[in-house]
């Protein structure tokens, strides 16, 4: 699949929404195609819907068993007969599940590691692992999703303090670096960004630095442009987040 760079910016901020947002201007602005993978298909509402009942990720819904909350180890059948879903419930909510494709494969599976730390894996159809996420007090704090063929199409992390952004990497089918957005001083909270060209060849590469008080992250420094042959091309000088001159 070939993707514009302006649409890869809606994967590498699929989750920003559920913390505290880091500026889309550091993504990728420029448009260049990119030849993506396979990643699936997005997992049916049937099933995604046990989730609702999923308290430690912070859902409200609770299953009733008989007109009572439902508790123990409770399973559903698809009309064939082939398990859906078995999870076990406390006062109605899951503390514990796993979900099925039609097939009989697989399709996620949830479980509580400790009072505060829990896990969900799902897989594709065919039985790969599609995506892992890690949860503390239901908050996320690590994700990574792969492709059918099993391969790392997007990873993220997060501070498990204030939940930004310490991570946020993105690769095409063949394993090549579209974007990579990592913490690299924890103490200044400044982070480097590189973007590639198609192919993996360096295309940008700069520093930013989160803001607390504005809860966003702003370029700063030199911000450099490299050409196909790897020369650079341009380089961008920021100031208190805005560009301020270019050479």
């Amino acid at each position: 699949m070939r993707c514009s760079v302006r649409s890869l910016i809606l994967l590498l901020s699929t989750y920003s929404m559920q913390g505290m947002a880091q500026s889309d201007s550091l993504m990728l602005s420029m448009d260049e195609h990119y030849v993506m993978g396979d990643a699936g298909e997005d997992p049916s509402p049937e099933l995604h819907a046990y989730d609702h009942m999923n308290k430690a990720l912070g859902a409200d819904s609770v299953r009733l068993c008989g007109g009572v909350p439902c508790s123990g180890w409770v399973q559903d059948l698809y009309p064939d007969g082939v398990l859906k879903h078995r999870g076990h419930y406390q006062e109605g909510y899951l503390t514990l599940y796993r979900n099925y494709y039609s097939t009989g494969t697989l399709e996620r599976e949830f479980r509580q590691v400790d009072a505060i730390r829990s896990l969900m894996r799902t897989y594709h159809p065919n039985g790969t692992l599609r995506s892992e996420a890690r949860y503390v007090d239901g908050a996320i704090v690590s994700y990574q999703d792969n492709y059918v063929n099993g391969k790392l199409r997007y990873a993220e992390e997060r501070d498990r303090k204030e939940g930004f952004f310490t991570r946020m990497d993105l690769f095409t089918a063949a394993g090549e670096p579209v974007s990579l957005f990592q913490l690299v001083d924890r103490k200044q909270l400044e982070f480097e960004l590189k973007e590639y060209h198609p192919g993996g060849v360096l295309k940008t590469s700069g520093r930013a630095r989160y803001d607390r008080s504005r809860m966003d992250t702003q370029r700063m420094g030199v911000w450099q442009h490299y050409g196909l042959d790897g020369a650079v091309v341009r380089e961008d000088h920021y100031q208190d987040g805005k560009l301020a001159s270019v050479k």
